[in-house]
């Protein structure tokens, strides 16, 4: 009786056949099915990607008014600017973390040259804040204008 060079081939056949039937059984699984496509999504069909919902009750409400910049003079000849602006919560319910930005703007370029935040963690209703900003970097020959702006939490 003559030996199989190859042992245990018979094994390997067999397997090599039961994946080839598997791939053939489920070849028709990845195609397309037979339920029609969805039409196009109309914009009032499709909802939006997120919805934020605001608590009911008293909100927050922010007005802000802000100074012409003033130029101030450094000892060694530079200059810089400072910004003074007024906050005030016209709303009938508090803040929290509310965020004051402060932007120097180049008048002929209008863009941001400088810019300074400040933090409030509570902000009443009815309340009223004064900020000056801190030194703000600009160049002595060129004319600026301020603007702000305020954003905070949903109470």
């Amino acid at each position: 009786m003559e030996r199989d060079p190859l042992p245990g081939r018979n094994f390997v056949i067999f397997i090599l056949l039961g994946c080839l039937f598997g791939a053939a059984v489920t070849a028709g699984c990845m195609g397309d099915s037979a339920e029609p496509e969805p039409e196009d999504p109309t914009p009032e069909a499709t909802p939006g990607a997120y919805t934020t919902y605001s608590p009911a009750g008293p909100k927050p409400s922010f007005s802000a008014s802000v100074t012409t910049p003033e130029k101030r003079m450094r000892t060694d000849g530079s200059c810089y600017w400072t910004v003074t602006g007024t906050v005030t919560n016209d709303g009938d319910g508090p803040a929290r973390n509310v965020v004051i930005r402060f932007m120097l703007i180049d008048d002929q370029s209008s863009m941001i040259r400088a810019t300074e935040t400040v933090l409030a963690p509570r902000f009443q209703a009815g309340e009223t804040k004064i900020f000056t900003t801190n030194p703000l970097p600009g160049d002595c020959d060129r004319q600026y204008h301020a603007e702000i702006d305020v954003t905070h939490d949903i109470p």
